[in-house]
């Protein structure tokens, strides 16, 4: 982030105002004549830091207004350990940022040395491709140091740099071609501070090294930092529910039949310094994936509201329960500094990592897995939720042994009395807004509501907030996938993408022959895959992009195309253009057996609330279009024509 040139303290951030946490400097280690110069550089940023008046810091240190101004800038500016200049950066002759060369390189003269300072910095920021191709040469190992420091490798490297040169149109006018050396020794001072810049582990392993010593912190900082604020650090994770859920469909007869799902997945994000519970997901599957992981980031960042209807009997919100968006609207859309959670393989995928860091701004802090102790807050309230819900259900399966005797010696005659999947939603819902309205010890007798309460009417408390472009579309926060326009102008086949074996496309899209062969950056929801939203490689929007026939009927997951994809291809299932995959796929589930839809629960689980979904959808979108018939406006039949028809 660039600094200004001049900062007022006005403009500060509230946290940099604390000038116990600035790093310092040891005065008796400066020449006396600037020792002087930074002492009266230091009082003057103090008394301007505790609000004294420009005047009276003039007369008392000589600082003038605009000077003063100048070095809060140069104390604001980041340093090389992650930190800020702070107080070193009021140290005369100390510089706060590199040079940064502006003229362009002029060719070398006989006899005469220099002149090229900064050129090479200058050409691999003005090239992107150049940087990365000397982190791949360090990275592949093919330049390294030596036994005795050497940089080994260099001259293949200078060469193939140079060809990448010529590739980028730079001629015998350019830096590096109008050197003698043609850049060979500031390309070797390049890879040495690229490698500078890494981590140690990863300097090592570029100097040949086979074993790294692990870096162990100190006593005092083998614990994490206190957390003294709301949305500072939130803590994942994933938990298996010790209940079995049922989902009624009916069979080709018309009798009712009930399935059981006995592994059903709550994942929760939790704030650490409030306990409230921000947001979760439940997966109906054997395995929560990095899609599960993102959509409960999702449900944790946009408000939630309380339930209006429920469809169990009596169930209600305490009179103090409710969400956190809700009692604090400041909270809404708010976002976290630091995400703990453990080493599991959907939590550490790539894309998930790059999709919290890049869209939200936060640090992840991956502890070890199966450690408990490393998030206590949310093993502690996965403990709660069992203790309070789940272990007091009738279709629990228990924790323990003698708990699971229990309910396998139940007969059969009391299925009727498992859990639904709405029914569930219906309790999680309730029991997380009385939990968030409920006192806890460990907070000194407030509620999380009372907490974050507290902590947003006190000055100074700030948090960051989501982004206006990624508040408007959770969407973006997914992952991107990148596909390539298809098409054929000669046989008439408007521009499409394919994506998971179903092709997309738009009004726009289909207009756009000269987009067909180029890539498209494509955002989608797992959970309702009927409609993505397609960017072009520079960024630019280009829209909605809906499936084509016959997937675009009823709201269908990623999970259920693929399953419905795999059994079309070994022939178990059909459908054609015109039937819906999702009802082929829930009428080829009713003729099995018994013993075989047990096989795939969930999958039935998902398709059953799919249709039901798109059956209420339907009588509202009729009732609405039944309305507003009569404000459709005519068409002329010449103006539809005047588009030429394609396949």
């Amino acid at each position: 982030m660039k600094t200004p040139d001049c900062l007022t303290r006005r403009a500060l951030a509230p946290e940099l105002r604390d000038l116990h946490s600035w790093p310092t400097v040891d005065p008796s280690a400066l020449p006396e004549a600037r020792r002087t110069i930074f002492l009266r550089r230091e009082q003057a940023i103090r008394q301007y830091l505790e609000d004294r008046s420009l005047t009276l810091i003039e007369s008392a240190t000589g600082i003038r207004r605009a000077q003063l101004y100048r070095l809060l800038a140069r104390c604001t500016t980041p340093h090389a350990d992650g930190r800020i200049q702070g107080f070193r950066a009021l140290v005369p002759h100390v510089r706060t940022r590199g040079y940064v060369r502006t003229r362009p390189t002029q060719p070398a003269v006989p006899g005469k040395r220099g002149g090229a300072a900064g050129a090479m910095a200058q050409l691999l920021a003005r090239h992107e491709v150049l940087a990365e191709f000397l982190q791949r040469q360090i990275q592949l190992h093919k330049v390294y140091f030596g036994a005795r420091g050497e940089l080994r490798g260099l001259r293949a490297t200078h060469r193939e740099f140079l060809n990448r040169c010529r590739e980028l149109n730079l001629t015998g006018r350019h830096y590096p071609f109008n050197q003698d050396l043609q850049g060979i020794r500031s390309l070797a001072a390049a890879i040495r501070r690229l490698v500078a810049n890494q981590t140690f582990a990863q300097a090592a392993r570029a100097s040949g090294a086979l074993r790294v010593q692990p870096l162990r912190p100190p006593p005092d900082q083998m614990s994490r930092p206190p957390v003294t604020r709301p949305f500072e650090a939130v803590e994942f994770d994933g938990h298996k529910l010790d209940i079995r859920l049922c989902i009624r469909m009916t069979d080709p007869i018309g009798l009712d039949r009930d399935i059981e799902l006995e592994r059903v997945w709550l994942l929760v994000v939790i704030d650490v310094c409030t306990r409230a519970v921000l947001g979760w997901h439940l997966a109906l599957a054997t395995e929560y994936n990095r899609h599960d992981v993102i959509r409960t980031v999702q449900n944790a960042l946009q408000p939630r509201r309380k339930r209006t209807t429920f469809s169990i009997a009596g169930l209600r919100y305490e009179s103090r329960a409710g969400f956190i968006s809700e009692a604090v609207r400041a909270a809404e859309y708010a976002t976290w500094d630091w995400l703990r959670y453990d080493n599991a393989r959907s939590h550490l995928a790539g894309e998930t990592l790059a999709t919290v860091c890049d869209m939200i701004g936060s640090h992840v802090d991956a502890g070890p897995y199966a450690e408990p102790n490393e998030r206590p807050y949310i093993e502690r309230f996965f403990g709660t939720v069992g203790s309070t819900l789940s272990h007091r259900l009738p279709g629990t399966t228990g924790s323990s042994a003698q708990d699971v005797r229990r309910a396998l010696c139940e007969p059969d005659g009391k299925r009727s009395l498992l859990v639904s999947s709405e029914e569930l939603a219906e309790l999680l819902d309730v029991s997380f807004a009385n939990y968030n309205g409920t006192p806890h010890d460990g907070l000194g007798g407030r509620s999380p509501i009372e907490m974050m309460q507290h902590f947003a009417q006190k000055p100074g408390v700030l948090w960051r907030t989501l982004a206006e472009r990624y508040r408007q579309n959770l969407m973006l926060l997914q992952p991107v996938h990148e596909a390539i326009v298809r098409g054929n102008l000669r046989r008439g086949v408007r521009p499409y993408v394919n994506l998971y074996g179903v092709r997309y496309s738009s009004g726009v899209l289909g207009e756009a022959s000269g987009r067909i062969g180029k890539p498209l950056r494509i955002y989608f929801d797992p959970e309702d895959m009927r409609v993505v939203t397609a960017f072009l490689a520079s960024g630019e929007e280009i829209g909605p992009l809906r499936a084509a026939r016959p997937w675009d009927q009823t709201p269908h997951s990623l999970r259920l195309r693929q399953e419905i994809l795999r059994l079309k291809r070994l022939k178990e299932i059909d459908y054609g253009d015109l039937s819906d995959p999702v009802e082929a796929y829930l009428k080829y589930q009713q003729r099995k057996s018994r013993t075989r839809q047990r096989r795939m629960p969930h999958r039935i689980a998902e398709a059953a609330r799919a249709v039901e979904q798109r059956d209420t959808r339907d009588e509202i979108t009729a009732e609405t279009a039944s309305t507003e018939s009569d404000n459709i406006p005519a068409v002329s039949l010449p103006e539809l024509g005047k588009g030429q028809i394609f396949r």
